[in-house]
């Protein structure tokens, strides 16, 4: 097993332990089921402020519909790597970072990435992007790409730190362009 498709453990800046692992995995209790579940969960303890960063609006749910696209996995063109913390014994998503094969760009993939609102800044952001660049990497795929909100100054801070180009402005949003190695 190569260390893209390995789960890693670390402790965050907060001192609470976590794990990055893929999302979805076959002969475990990570189902597409399980990853709507911690999503849906998730989604309710981000901010209005962190829904609108990550999804351009203040959104109140995700449909169905966007459940099944966040978790139609397939390991190479779609892949998501979750992250998180087990309090009292029981495992809870915090954080997941996605990517998609662009069409008509075979060497491009674009990717999302969300923490809730209690653990950002703790690093899960960081592994999470890194694991998703070592995933990219090992399918062949040249570029990240992320639309970000020009607001969102933590998210390109965290993509300048993975040495990230900005292409151009698209609207409200910045086009950030991460080389895969």
């Amino acid at each position: 097993m190569t260390d893209s498709i390995s789960a890693i453990d670390f402790v965050m800046k907060n001192g609470i332990p976590c794990r990055v692992q893929p999302c979805v995995e076959p002969n475990t209790r990570h189902t597409a089921e399980f990853l709507k579940k911690q999503i849906e969960i998730g989604f309710q303890h981000m901010s209005a402020r962190s829904r609108i960063s990550r999804f351009a609006t203040a959104m109140d749910h995700l449909t169905e519909q966007q459940l099944d696209y966040l978790t139609d996995l397939d390991g190479k063109d779609r892949v998501a790597w979750c992250a998180t913390v087990t309090p009292d014994g029981e495992e809870q998503g915090i954080g997941i970072a996605r990517y998609i094969n662009l069409p008509d760009e075979a060497d491009m993939a674009e990717f999302a990435i969300t923490v809730v609102d209690d653990y950002q800044g703790q690093g899960v952001g960081y592994q999470l992007l890194r694991k998703l660049i070592q995933s990219a990497s090992q399918n062949g795929f040249k570029i990240l790409r992320g639309y970000i909100l020009m607001t969102n100054t933590p998210m390109l801070a965290l993509c300048k730190r993975f040495e990230s180009r900005r292409s151009m402005v698209d609207g409200p949003f910045v086009i950030v362009d991460i080389l895969v190695e």
